[in-house]
């Protein structure tokens, strides 16, 4: 009889272990960061978290009606996504202050990143429409549309520009800014237009067609068979006793 129990509880424990197992197949790697884009960010004397933030898994896609921080950026309306492989964000009629005399602007800029699943690459890209900076006295600097990663501007005495700002954390993951922003003789940094991709697709891993059912009514027939022989021994040993 205590054979039989001990038999059966290894069966049950043997098949929660093997649910479990497809459980967590059924979600997305949980070590991974979530894939992300927001309109602006600041750090230094003037600092301000993620505006317009989207992720994934979370929630996406994100529109705010500007991503104004105060003393360095107006803009119009941000749009921002995010999804499993994916993320991007445009933001709209933007105005930087770099100096009492100098500012950035822009029609529109956008940044996205993709994680491809065939390559295991990512990738990135900007776009600055109608972009410009202007120091009074000086020239005005266009912004090229569609600039090469980590295209840096000089901005004499103001500030350091980088566009289409790329970078990749240890663990693949990649950052895209449209715009960033570090001004000379300061802390301050602003970024403006950011995705970011990790080298992994979030996506949750369905299970196997075919398999997950069967397997789970057989686990159930198991633990049945299981049942019914224990109490047709516990009827025997009383039908003895009698």
């Amino acid at each position: 009889m205590t054979r039989n129990m001990t038999g059966i509880v290894k069966i049950a424990g043997s098949l929660a272990m093997a649910g479990g197992i497809i459980a967590m197949a059924a979600m997305p790697a949980a070590a991974a960061s979530p894939n992300e884009a927001y309109g602006s960010a600041a750090t230094g004397p003037i600092s301000a978290s993620p505006i317009g933030l989207a992720t994934y898994p979370g929630t996406s896609p994100v529109t705010v009606s500007n991503a104004n921080i105060t003393g360095l950026l107006t803009t119009g309306t941000v749009i921002d996504t995010a999804g499993p492989t994916s993320a991007s964000s445009t933001v709209s009629n933007v105005s930087a202050t770099l100096s009492t005399t100098g500012s950035l602007g822009a029609t529109s800029v956008t940044s996205s990143c993709t994680f491809n699943t065939t390559t295991g690459a990512v990738s990135g890209t900007a776009a600055i429409n109608g972009g410009a900076v202007h120091v009074s006295g000086r020239p005005t600097i266009t912004l090229a549309a569609n600039p090469a990663k980590n295209t840096t501007i000089s901005v004499a005495g103001v500030a350091t520009l980088i566009l289409n700002k790329q970078t990749k954390a240890a663990d693949g993951t990649l950052t895209v800014t449209a715009i960033y922003v570090r001004l000379l003789g300061s802390t301050q940094t602003l970024s403006i237009g950011a995705s970011v991709c990790n080298a992994a697709n979030l996506a949750p891993v369905p299970m196997v067609p075919g398999k997950a059912l069967p397997f789970a009514l057989g686990g159930l027939g198991v633990l049945l068979i299981g049942g019914v022989a224990y109490r047709a021994t516990r009827r025997g040993r009383f039908t003895s006793a009698a």
